[in-house]
């Protein structure tokens, strides 16, 4: 008997790893708070977006956000008591990522935090995320910040958490898959820009919050936040993605990237066939414009979040092409916009045939990046994101890249782990 060889176990691990990617049917089935869904979820956890870092090491809005909800839950009275707790190890801090779930900017997610839950259909599985806390530039940079932050959380779980479970529960599901298919051909990326999205998740949840919504100034409320929150698809398309990426994890041998992450401190990859190591490298600079000429960079952390999960499974960056708009944010073109997303086919193991590109004769859109391609070409994957300031809140928004570090990091670990094994 012929040995397999280790190019053919990657090229079959990969094959595999993919097919679970793609095979996954993403469906929106409910809003939950995190301690009732997040497994291990305890009162006194507080998770961050991003790979794992310690206290002192955080950036601004994420630790402001950790004392914001430490308050928020009832643990703490005042910022110095919170911070009090935070140091003397009495709060968990970890990952959104070790607990299933994905949170946008600094992903703060505390015991209360209603999440949106979406099952695949194949395997019964879900991911989640945190609710859009509010329509892009609602809560920038100001005095009152953490004030304002607090209130609209407050909103988020006792009006429209509420009136969204009901909602999509008598609904019985959205098809995640389907309506990113959909916005795609519209215009959307799905991470940075989500305006058709979240026009289509309106037009699909609307007639089941009228049903549904026990109070007119209820509905009225909901319905009015949700014309207005142009980003809010996002928040169920990163839970999809999560469940989506989830589905290619632990394949031996392979090689694809399975998360993708940002702490504002550092850079986080993992990789399928490495089970859950987390491989870093420093977070980098985003590229991008400003929503007032106020801010600039002495204003910003760098790149920030967990969305970059959009492009672990191939939106965002990826499919640049289908969002051209966004150029306009990177001093950019079309024919960039074109060339982003034929780099990306440079590091990836395949296409989804479910989500087509328009403005590329509807080619299908490249997914699994591959680490040993990334290192081979040098080409890293392309974010799309939010651009955060150091206090808390979004203030701009552009493209930033994965740094190779993470990449040549993980390809030394497998080697490590498989060569061996020849």
């Amino acid at each position: 008997m012929v040995k397999e060889s280790l190019r053919e176990k990657i090229a079959a691990a990969n094959e595999k790893a993919l097919a679970a990617m793609l095979s996954c049917q993403p469906v929106w089935v409910d809003v939950r708070s995190a301690l009732d869904v997040l497994p291990g979820m305890t009162a006194n956890t507080v998770l961050h977006a991003g790979p794992p870092i310690a206290w002192e090491k955080m950036c601004g809005p994420q630790r402001r956000g950790v004392i914001d909800a430490v308050i928020y839950e009832g643990l703490a009275n005042t910022r110095q008591s919170a911070k009090a707790l935070v140091e003397n190890g009495e709060i968990h801090i970890a990952p959104c990522h070790d607990y299933n779930a994905v949170g946008g900017m600094a992903g703060i997610t505390s015991a209360s935090t209603p999440m949106a839950v979406v099952r695949d259909e194949a395997s019964g599985k879900e991911g989640y995320s945190q609710l859009f806390q509010g329509p892009r530039g609602q809560l920038q940079n100001r005095d009152d910040y953490n004030k304002a932050a607090i209130r609209q959380w407050r909103w988020i779980e006792t009006v429209l958490g509420p009136a969204l479970q009901a909602a999509i529960r008598a609904r019985g599901g959205l098809d995640v898959r389907n309506l990113t298919a959909k916005a795609l051909q519209m215009g959307d990326e799905c991470h940075n820009r989500n305006s058709a999205g979240s026009a289509l998740l309106f037009l699909a949840m609307t007639p089941s919050l009228i049903r549904s919504c026990p109070a007119s100034t209820v509905l009225t409320e909901c319905i009015e936040y949700l014309a207005s929150a142009d980003q809010f698809s996002l928040c169920i398309s990163m839970a999809a993605a999560k469940v989506s990426a989830n589905a290619a994890k632990g394949v031996p041998y392979s090689t694809i990237v399975t998360a993708m992450a940002r702490n504002g401190v550092e850079f986080g990859i993992k990789v399928s066939g490495l089970d859950e190591q987390w491989f870093t490298g420093p977070a980098n600079r985003i590229e991008g414009l400003y929503f007032s000429s106020e801010w600039s960079d002495k204003d910003s952390v760098p790149d920030l979040g967990d969305s970059a999960i959009m492009e672990t499974v191939g939106l965002g960056g990826h499919v640049q092409a289908a969002a051209p708009a966004l150029q306009q944010f990177v001093g950019g073109s079309m024919a960039r916009a074109i060339e982003l997303t034929e780099e990306m086919r440079q590091i990836t193991c395949g296409v989804d045939d479910a989500y087509r590109i328009p403005n590329l004769d509807f080619a299908a859109a490249p997914v699994g990046t591959d680490i040993r391609k990334v290192v081979q070409t040098g080409v890293t994957p392309v974010i799309d994101t939010a651009i955060a300031h150091k206090k808390g809140g979004v203030i701009g928004a552009g493209q930033t890249r994965a740094p190779l570090e993470c990449f040549n990091k993980a390809l030394l670990a497998y080697s490590d782990r498989y060569r061996s094994k020849q």
